[in-house]
């Protein structure tokens, strides 16, 4: 990948007699063309016997019969992959490899692999119809026998099948199984190859344009699953012609887990073809296959499934996800394959669009209470989020994409058309989103939408169209704007006036809550901090209207919708009632009445009551045993005095916001037990989960835990609020909620060991799940679990029994755990009361210390001998090891995670293991280091290679942020108990400063240049991976952005070459010979304007006389020209070093090898005249007078030419000043008067060392012949200043 020079692109370039005109469409030519782009190629007359069974998909361009047509050109590019490291994937083909041989395309959701697996222009908008034929063997018999041959030298048949011998060898029960080819587009032909009999050719076209990176296909031995079997026949009555076909492919043994995990497919389709229009394409396939790197791979018709995304019907905890992830698949056949985003900044529709349709259909499917619950928690996330982020439009700037920022669009695009569907179904009374979506599907179906390509503008213009409003404002807040609105509302009931006067300010100007450094969103940050990327201002008021539901006192809500477009917006809402309020429960009031002894049932007519929830647990007796604590009679009576039950602010959920509402407790009660609205119990919980932590509270979240009519996902929430209320103030009162409740629901009567599991109930399941994880929430104010809490949760590990149980229970011994050893760890409120070392130390809690670390023990070795569902046992051991190592709990064992590294064991155990390591500290140590840089850039498993990338920039940001490991709680020193006063020394404060740095982003970065920077082995390391010839395009951008990160960048290089000499003899005539080391003229390069006319050179009298030993090392000096300084003239000093890097020019080079004189200067590399022989120093010369001529016998020169001349001359000079790059020690001035109108040059005398070579004996005392014969004398000369020596003789 990394080559020098680089790989060129394929161009290919017509002749120039070559037209391209459009053709009569009813002309034989092109009716030929049109009939043989639907003709299958093997059933073509094909000139050249190669076309038959090729494997080059052959690429034709669009030509519709409505259109000009074309004739086409044909186009064959024979080429060979090898080596091929990105675009396709080969599983199981190794010797040790023990799995199924297959393999398939591995084209990223964006365009950029597959120009790597064939030509073709690899752009989101280029589209084109594709045919393809791919030639496959037969069985997965034949792949043996094939690889057999090629590494066998003995004798084979003529058709290139091995002996018999051999081939009874070869058979097992697995070598008849057929290999299938499953590709885009529809399969037209399957031919046995006439060459080879082992191998078919199968022809498959796409008749609508794609482009080149939704074009995939996977061969393997797979099984054939027809899901629309599932379809009941009145379903498939209902849909008729429009009903599509939905095929699943799997490897052998694993059918019954793609029937169980894709049973709901021809719903989904179905759904989407009744709601949003007709399937793009014919049929619809799913292949599930290994090491995939992402989920899905969405294509045209055709969707690549990674096989971690399939179970079997006794597991329960992925079904949600992979749902999810699988009904997007089929949803971006709609958007995404057959609409493309038109910029990468409309990503965000594409991908908003098929989740948002992929809710819609969950809806349907689980029901309307877990989609709105999902959906808050998921508005939620992205307030959490959303944070110094860039906006949605402006997430798709940032190419390439890190998987951060997909998951960021993937989270906040649905919610955001989830508010856009609210708002406009409220303003136009109709399903306006949905009627907009089915606009746009229509003009991609009928060719109205450009080249199928989806902008922002077009679908905000379709968007307005149909809502008859302007959305401006709406998408500048949350499509093109970044962050959310806080609200602070305050409310009162004026009772002169009745109305409820409310204030709604927003406060996200100045009350936001600072952007934290995460390490796994660090890489990202970093890179973008470095290219300069600003996040917009935060958005000070949001305008929108909101929905206010007022429960009054006769049980009606009035909804109230206000349109905010202020920062403070204040209101005064009618009250409309004029009944007395309402008793909580019936039973409530029944109870108030015996107390005051009066009859009921008279007056039952006059009160409205409600059936509320939560009120289970109301008999004396409960409450008795349950502790359960009441309203008093003040709060009663403060209760009865209010004109409404509760207020709700943005009922309809229009918002993705924040909402503090300052009204009491028991309006929140009222809105928990009397709203059926999910959303509406969810924020009612939340209050009670954020409030003072109180035995009433404890009561009322214990309700709602009871309370089996509430969703599953509302009394997980309380459970996790009630851990809040255990505290030793309260007597422990929360924990002893919980633990009553699991015994109520899933113990023996009257005893604490657990009944056997029954996960029939979904949602008791989770409930079940979900009170262990909240008891180990539960501290002292030491930090530590009560030893009560880690015993029950020890006994619920220890006796857990699922021998009855349909389903199995990994992912709950899992949960169980995780909470046990979150048992063992201390998360101190108070630093300095929690590492104070006691001299007692209690037995019991450390045996229970001992016990629990063996108990998990047991269960990871059980999965090493009976494995769970992907390993989840042994992945959660890993996961408690490191905490535990973390905390000081236990010691690290290296071995034991190096040993779950290998190949052999699941790919997502391998990589939880290597989480570890990292997170253990493995990028500092030089011994860890090679290794995790060897599997991220030789993984033979891409899946492996790019999700241990992304684990490894993780601990590079934890490495930022948090610096190196610190010491454990239990190894920091302890202070003693008598201590008072802790003096900090200089050191403390220093560590504590470069603490404060790592918070920000550039402290952050600087910290891990110093950390690993200059790292000599993290060096070598990254940039051997770097130079990996696995790498894929995805993995290598990762490792060049650490090195951008970490290293500066340098585009230049400078090299200093010696330029190479040899010695040059010229004849002067009369027995006078000229000796010279001369520099070889180097190649001729780019044309340079000519040098201005030097001076005569000096006469070989005014040379110095030589020195008494000459030598080629001996000091010589040269005499550099620099014109002078035009303002005042500087006083003299002590002559400054100069050092010059001297570059022979061109010009002086030419006239050194043609023997002819050189010139006097010449430019330097500092813009320095230098001399080309040495000089004397001269005495003055007379300036001479303007008036004197020069005697000459020929005529003088015209005065223009003279003056032009002179202009040259001094332009040359100016030239020369210019490039001046350091001043000079005043210099006589060289021999001879300057020219008119120029500046008197200066001239300094720098000492400067050369090194010449002088050739031998043998060559001088030849050259000595040679004169003696021609002269009869030799004279040794002195060398000259530019480093070449000259010899001069004189005749006798």
């Amino acid at each position: 990948m990394v080559k020098d020079p680089p790989e060129e692109e394929l161009i290919i370039t017509f002749p120039k007699s070559v037209k391209i005109e459009p053709a009569d469409p009813f002309a034989a030519a092109a009716q030929n063309a049109l009939l043989n782009k639907y003709v299958p190629a093997s059933h073509r007359d094909s000139p050249d016997p190669l076309t038959a069974g090729a494997m080059t998909p052959a690429l034709t361009s669009r030509l519709d019969a409505s259109q000009s047509a074309y004739t086409p050109l044909l186009v064959r590019i024979e080429f060979v992959v090898e080596n091929i490291r990105d675009g396709f994937h080969f599983v199981g083909c190794d010797p040790d490899d023990l799995r199924f041989p297959h393999a398939y395309t591995t084209h990223s959701p964006l365009p950029g692999s597959a120009c790597a697996l064939f030509p073709c222009i690899d752009d989101v908008h280029e589209r084109c119809t594709w045919e393809i034929e791919i030639t496959i063997p037969r069985t997965l018999g034949d792949i043996r026998r094939a690889a057999r041959s090629d590494n066998d030298s003995g004798v084979n048949s003529p058709n290139g099948t091995a002996n018999a011998d051999q081939e009874l060898d070869d058979i097992d029960e697995f070598s008849d199984l057929d290999m299938v080819l499953v590709c885009s587009g529809d399969l037209v032909d399957e031919a046995i190859s006439s060459s080879d009999s082992s191998k078919k050719t199968l022809t498959f076209l796409q008749q609508n344009t794609i482009p080149a990176h939704h074009v995939s296909f996977a061969v393997g031995p797979f099984e054939k699953v027809n899901l629309s079997e599932f379809r009941e026949v009145a379903e498939d009555d209902a849909m008729g012609a429009i009903a599509v076909e939905v095929m699943g492919y799997c490897l052998p043994g694993r059918e019954h887990e793609l029937r169980n995990t894709c049973m709901f497919m021809h719903k989904a389709v179905d759904f989407f073809v009744r709601d949003f229009g007709s399937y793009p394409y014919s049929s619809y396939k799913m292949c599930f296959v290994d090491d995939l790197p992402t989920p899905t791979v969405e294509s045209a018709s055709f969707s690549l499934c990674s096989n971690h995304l399939l179970f079997a019907e006794d597991v329960i905890d992925p079904i949600y996800d992979a749902t999810r992830k699988l009904t997007y698949s089929l949803a971006a056949q709609w958007v995404g394959v057959n609409i493309a985003p038109k910029e990468w900044a409309d990503l965000w529709v594409v991908i908003g669009i098929g989740y948002y349709m992929a809710g819609l259909f969950l809806k349907k499917l689980v029901g309307n209470n877990e989609y709105r619950f999902r959906l808050k928690k998921d508005a939620e996330k992205v307030c959490e989020l959303d944070i110094g982020r860039p906006s949605l439009y402006a997430q798709g700037l940032r190419v390439p994409f890190e998987q951060s920022d997909l998951d960021f669009i993937i989270l906040k695009a649905p919610v955001v058309l989830f508010i856009l569907e609210r708002r406009l179904t409220k303003a136009t009374g109709s399903l306006v989103l949905h009627r907009t979506l089915r606009r746009i599907f229509l003009h991609a179906t009928s060719g109205e939408l450009p080249n199928n390509e989806l902008c922002t503008q077009h679908f905000i213009k379709i968007c307005e169209k149909l809502s008859h409003s302007k959305l401006d404002t709406f998408f500048a807040q949350w499509v093109f704007g970044s962050g959310y609105p806080r609200f602070e509302v305050s409310q009162r009931f004026n009772k002169k006036k009745l109305v409820i006067e409310m204030g709604i300010k927003q406060v996200q100007a100045t009350t936001s809550p600072p952007k934290k450094l995460n390490p796994d969103g660090f890489m990202l940050e970093a890179r973008a901090y470095q290219r300069g990327v600003v996040v917009g201002p935060i958005v000070p008021v949001y305008s929108g209207p909101m929905t206010i539901r007022i429960h009054e006192a006769d049980g009606t809500p009035y909804e109230h919708v206000v349109n905010i477009t202020e920062g403070y917006t204040k209101l005064d809402i009618p009250y409309n009632t004029k009944y007395k309020r309402l008793k909580r429960t019936r039973r409530q009031k029944e109870r108030a009445a015996m107390a005051a002894g009066i009859d009921i049932s008279m007056d039952q007519a006059d009160d409205v009551l409600l059936y509320c929830l939560g009120d289970v647990l109301q008999s004396e007796e409960e409450i008795a045993d349950w502790r359960i604590e009441e309203w008093s009679k003040e709060e009663e009576e403060r209760m009865g005095q209010e004109s409404f039950e509760w207020i709700r602010m943005d009922a309809d959920f229009e918002w993705i916001c924040t909402v503090t509402l300052n009204q009491p407790d028991y309006m929140f009660l009222s809105q928990l037990q009397q709203d059926r609205d999910v959303v509406a119990q969810y924020e009612a919980v939340q209050h009670f989960s954020k409030v003072r932590e109180t035995a009433l509270v404890s009561s009322i979240l214990i309700r709602t835990l009871m309370d089996r009519r509430y969703y599953y996902g509302i009394r997980i929430e309380a459970a996790f609020a009630l851990a809040k209320c255990a505290r030793a103030e309260l007597d422990w009162i929360g924990e002893y909620h919980l633990r009553k409740a699991f015994q109520e629901f899933y113990c023996f009567p009257g005893s604490p060991l657990p009944k056997g599991n029954d996960f029939s109930d979904f949602t008791a399941y989770f409930v079940q799940k979900a009170i262990p994880q909240a008891m180990a929430c539960i501290k002292n104010n030491f930090g530590s679990t009560p030893l009560t809490v880690q015993k029950f949760l020890l006994d619920l590990l220890r006796y857990n029994d699922n021998s009855n149980n349909a389903a199995t229970d990994c992912h709950y011994v899992a949960t169980l755990m995780k909470a046990l050893s979150q048992t063992l760890t201390t998360s101190p409120d108070n630093d300095n009361d929690a590492y104070i070392n006691y001299d007692f130390e209690d037995r019991e809690i450390e045996e229970a210390k001992m016990t629990a670390l063996r108990e998990i023990e047991r269960h990871q070795r059980m999965d090493q001998w009976v494995p769970s569902y992907q390993n989840v046992i042994s992945d959660t051991a890993l996961e408690i090891k490191r905490n535990l190592v973390e905390n000081g709990i236990i010691k690290p064992n290296f071995q034991e995670l190096l040993a779950y590294t290998r190949e052999s064991n699941l790919d997502k155990l391998r990589l939880k293991a290597f989480s570890c390591l990292i997170e253990l500290g493995a990028i500092e140590r030089a011994e860890l280091l090679p290794y995790i840089m060897y599997v991220v850039a030789h993984d033979p498993s891409p899946y492996i290679r790019r999700s241990l990338l992304r684990v490894f920039t993780t601990g590079l940001g934890s490495l930022a942020i948090h610096g190196t490991k610190m010491l454990s709680r239990q190894s920091r020193p302890a202070p003693s108990v008598d201590e008072m006063i802790v003096e900090e020394d200089g050191a403390g404060v220093n560590a504590r400063k470069a603490e404060l740095a790592r918070e920000t982003l550039a402290g952050a970065i600087e910290a891990l240049k110093k950390e690993i920077g200059e790292n000599e082995i993290f060096k070598t390391t990254l940039w051997r991976a770097i130079l990996s010839g696995d790498l894929g395009v995805l993995e290598l951008q990762g490792l060049l952005d650490i090195c951008q990160l970490l290293y500066e960048e340098k585009t230049s290089m400078l090299v200093i070459l010696k330029a190479p000499k040899h010695l040059t003899c010229k004849h002067l005539g009369k027995g006078v010979l000229h000796f010279k080391w001369a520099p070889r003229p180097f190649p001729a390069g780019p044309s340079r304007p000519p040098l201005p006319a030097p001076p005569p050179p000096p006469t070989p009298s005014t040379l110095p006389p030589p020195p008494s030993t000459p030598h080629p090392s001996s000091k010589h000096t040269i005499t550099v020209s620099q014109p002078q300084f035009t303002p005042a003239p500087q006083p003299p000093s002590t002559p400054q070093p100069l050092t010059l890097k001297l570059k022979p020019p061109s010009a002086i080079l030419a006239s050194l090898a043609s023997g002819s004189p050189a010139p006097t200067t010449a430019p330097t590399t500092t813009g320095l005249a230098v001399p080309a022989t040495p000089t004397p120093k001269p005495k003055k010369a007379k300036k001479p007078k303007e008036t004197q001529q020069p005697k000459t016998h020929t005529p003088p020169p015209p005065p223009e030419k003279e003056k032009e001349k002179q202009k040259e001359k001094q332009k040359g000079e100016k030239k020369k000043k210019q490039k001046a790059a350091a001043p000079a020690t005043p210099a006589p001035p060289a021999q001879g008067p300057p020219a008119p109108g120029t500046a008197t040059p200066q001239r300094m005398v720098v000492p400067l060392k050369i090194k010449l070579k002088l050739p031998g004996k043998n060559a001088l005392a030849a050259a000595a012949a040679a004169a003696s014969n021609a002269s009869g004398s030799l004279n040794s000369g002195a060398g000259n200043g530019n480093g070449s020596s000259n010899g001069t003789t004189g005749g006798g």
